[in-house]
């Protein structure tokens, strides 16, 4: 069967969780810290693994260099670029017509994306515990001294980037649910129908031409 490519529901709600995940990527702000009024704050997410060894001085709510905190900020990295890689996997795939052959794969890929996105919140709301943990015991780092930090404890929220995140899931999701309940494999599209209609016509002008055929063969 010829590839046709085709816009799916599934595959329109995977190009946007596709989007919002390489946005949340880029966007650094995944964890962020700040401390009352001051204007220092740390942001931590995907892109501070990439500088942590010269950002030693801002790893200590993290537990240090080789503490918790940076083992999950790792694993969140790990985690959202195999996302990535299953999100365009399942774009492409459902995109250029191939789940009209194998419906079970394109459906699988939606829902593997889906659950992926799930242990990347999972696993960024477990850093932002071990930062809070690591603060009510006093690991402030460098960034605060004891002469210019402001009274009151450091606040820890969630970034822009998790929200983010969270869109990529809702995309994901309804595009694991949309090719469960409309796989592409029942539904044909209009050229497919066009292609064996002309292929047909063809068929009938050609097996109808019989008697005049065989005068102008002679």
């Amino acid at each position: 069967m010829p590839l046709t490519l085709s816009l799916s529901p599934a595959a329109v709600c995977q190009c946007f969780s596709l989007v919002s995940l390489c946005t949340s990527i880029a966007d650094p702000n995944w964890i962020q810290v700040w401390n009352g009024s001051d204007a220092n704050q740390l942001i931590y997410g995907v892109a501070f693994t990439l500088h942590a060894a010269q950002n030693l001085s801002n790893t200590a709510p993290l537990g240090g260099m080789h503490g918790l905190g940076m083992d999950l900020l790792y694993t969140l990295a790990v985690l959202c670029y195999i996302t990535v890689l299953l999100s365009s996997s399942s774009f492409l795939v459902d995109f250029l017509g191939i789940g009209f052959a194998r419906p079970r794969l394109v459906t699988s890929l939606h829902v593997i994306t889906a659950v992926m996105c799930v242990a990347i919140l999972t696993v960024s709301a477990s850093c932002l515990w071990v930062i809070r943990q690591n603060l009510r015991k006093g690991k402030q780092g460098r960034v605060w001294d004891s002469t210019s930090a402001p009274p009151g404890r450091p606040v820890v929220s969630p970034g822009e980037s998790f929200y983010i995140e969270i869109l990529a899931l809702v995309f994901s999701g309804l595009a694991a649910i949309f090719s469960y309940r409309c796989p592409p494999g029942s539904v044909v599209p209009g050229s497919f129908y066009s292609v064996e209609h002309e292929e047909r016509e063809r068929e009938c002008l050609i097996s109808e031409a019989g008697p005049d055929a065989d005068e102008f063969s002679d």
